[in-house]
This record gives structure tokens, C-alpha cells and sequence, in this order.
């Protein structure tokens, strides 16, 4: 029965970790100006890629305890095709569809820097990455339905909380997907400079002295 104990802790671990990845994830994803900021994408990238990486080596763990548990009748085969399982064969085999799901998204992150290089890879990583949550969706719906404990308040309680963590994570991504990323402060406009005013015109020369030498010399 310890096999089996270590088997459930794994799988909740597993299931509260990949839910809490999920749903940092869908903030990431987030437009605004506290998700865009350069600070917070850091930490929440971190947060995200920490969670993630717990949450698979918690998936494994599940998985081997299970394996190797005599009463769990979950044998290599079925933890390798999906639907192949003696034991609550659709659940389980949502299941073995996670874990697929899971590695694939994980292996294609660790690929992220080389597939952003372009506008095509970008595209397809996004994709891909996005399964992330279908994963997920399965591994509630298979946790719910083949786990033992699931009759216990506390575990309702942890499964009612992944779902809305992940639910209310989500909504707020679609609430502002599409809306334009905040605008970069800008620069005051710089004053004009200012010119040296205009020297003024030379004087026009005064009129000439009626009967002085030059009016004299012009009668002439």
C-alpha cells in the first residue's frame, strides 16, 4: 500500500503543479501593462518554468509507482497506448494522452529560442504550446474519475481549485486578448530652438539740405 500511497501524492503533486503552470502560463499570455513590463514577465517566466518542470518529475513519479504497484493492474502496455487499460480503460487512458501532451509541450519549449527565429516557427510553437491545455483538461478528467481518493473533501477541495485557478486564469486571457499592448512612454516634445532675432536695417541716408553743397552740385 506504500506504492500505491506514493502513486496518489505523486498525482496530486503532479496535478496541482501542472495547474498552477497553466495558469501562469494563460497570465503570461495576458496583455497589459503590469503582464508586459520586462520586471514581472521575468519572475512569471521563471515561476512558470519551475512549476512546470515539479509538476513533470511529479508525473513521472506517479507514473513509475503505478507501474510497479501489483494492485494497480496498470500495466506497460497500457501506460504506453492509450485505451488499453484493464482498469477504467477511458480514464486511464486520458491519462497516457496527458503525459504525451505534457512532454510533447515541454520538449518544444526547451526549443522555444530556436523556433522564434522566424515568423513560421513562432506560429507553429504557439500551437503546440497551447495543448498545453487540452493536457491539462485530461488529466483532470482522468484524476477525477480513475483516482481512489476522490470521494475525500480535501481532495474535491484541491480538484476545485486547480479548476478554478486555471478557469479564471484563462478568462482573463480572453478578456484581453486582441486589446493593443499599452503604449511606451514617450519623450516630452523637445522646445523649438530659439533663433537670434534679425539685425536690424541699415538707416536709409537723410534727405539732401535744400541749398547745401550737394543740392547745389545736383542743380548743376
Amino acid at each position: 500500500m506504500t506504492v500505491w500511497y506514493i502513486a496518489r501524492g505523486a498525482g496530486l503533486a503532479a496535478l496541482l503543479l501542472l495547474s498552477s503552470s497553466t495558469a501562469i502560463g494563460a497570465l503570461m499570455s495576458a496583455r497589459g501593462p503590469s503582464a508586459r513590463s520586462a520586471a514581472n514577465r521575468v519572475v512569471v517566466s521563471y515561476l512558470h518554468r519551475v512549476t512546470a518542470s515539479l509538476g513533470l518529475g511529479s508525473l513521472l513519479l506517479h507514473l513509475s509507482s503505478i507501474l510497479i504497484d501489483r494492485y494497480a493492474h496498470v500495466g506497460w502496455q497500457a501506460s504506453i497506448v492509450a485505451f488499453t487499460s484493464s482498469y477504467r480503460t477511458t480514464w486511464v487512458g486520458f491519462g497516457t494522452l496527458a503525459i504525451y501532451t505534457f512532454v510533447l509541450v515541454a520538449a518544444l519549449g526547451f526549443a522555444r529560442g530556436r523556433m522564434a527565429g522566424s515568423a513560421a516557427g513562432a506560429k507553429v510553437w504557439r500551437w503546440v504550446h497551447s495543448l498545453a491545455y487540452v493536457g491539462w483538461a485530461m488529466a483532470m478528467l482522468h484524476g477525477l474519475n480513475s483516482g481512489t481518493d476522490t470521494s475525500l473533501g480535501w481532495v474535491r477541495l484541491l480538484y476545485i481549485a486547480c479548476g478554478a485557478g486555471v478557469i479564471a486564469a484563462v478568462s482573463i486571457r480572453l478578456s484581453r486578448f486582441g486589446r493593443p499592448a499599452a503604449p511606451l512612454p514617450t519623450l516630452a516634445r523637445a522646445a523649438p530652438p530659439i533663433s537670434a532675432p534679425p539685425l536690424p536695417a541699415p538707416p536709409l541716408p537723410a534727405p539732401p539740405i535744400p541749398g547745401g553743397p550737394i543740392s547745389e552740385a545736383v542743380a548743376r
